[in-house]
């Protein structure tokens, strides 16, 4: 069922919400916690999310690597979000790399990349979980860890390939 009253936003407008709530919340599990436990909590919530964000947007697309494609220019690059260039695909790979992050951008003014990563970037290969397990996902580099591009591989794995 549609929640009706849900005003529709950006992803990039609900991660920034997210993470203005996130932040000062993390900040105190690290004081009252310490840093170990707190990256733990963090890590476990942001990967259970993610699956379920994989996991409604492949019910909503579908499974394959060009819905997956629609997920990215659509909803992660919505609105603005993030400026992506298509470098290959296939029914069995799709091959991106993202050249402007303005996930990236919001975490950098807050002086909070390495936070921008864990909660934002730690995200993708749990999101492909759900998504499409036959799926994986590999990346060298993220503009949040100040890299110049974010460069997506999306690769059906070995064992998911008809013989």
């Amino acid at each position: 069922m549609v929640d009706t009253n849900e005003v529709a936003i950006s992803h990039l407008q609900r991660r920034k919400i997210e993470g203005r709530v996130l932040i000062p919340f993390i900040q105190a599990l690290r004081d009252k916690f310490g840093e170990d436990a707190t990256r733990e909590v963090v890590d476990e919530t942001i990967r259970k999310l993610a699956v379920e964000d994989g996991v409604r947007w492949a019910e909503t697309y579908g499974r394959t690597t060009a819905s997956l494609r629609k997920v990215a220019e659509e909803v992660w690059a919505g609105g603005g979000s993030l400026d992506v260039q298509i470098v290959g695909e296939s029914e069995d790979h799709l091959d991106f790399n993202v050249t402007r992050c303005r996930y990236a951008e919001f975490y950098r003014e807050l002086g909070l990349s390495e936070l921008g990563f864990r909660v934002h970037c730690n995200r993708d290969r749990a999101m492909v979980a759900g998504f499409n397990s036959e799926l994986e996902l590999s990346r060298s580099q993220t503009i949040m860890e100040g890299a110049s591009c974010c460069d997506f591989s999306f690769r059906k794995r070995p064992h998911a390939r008809p013989v």
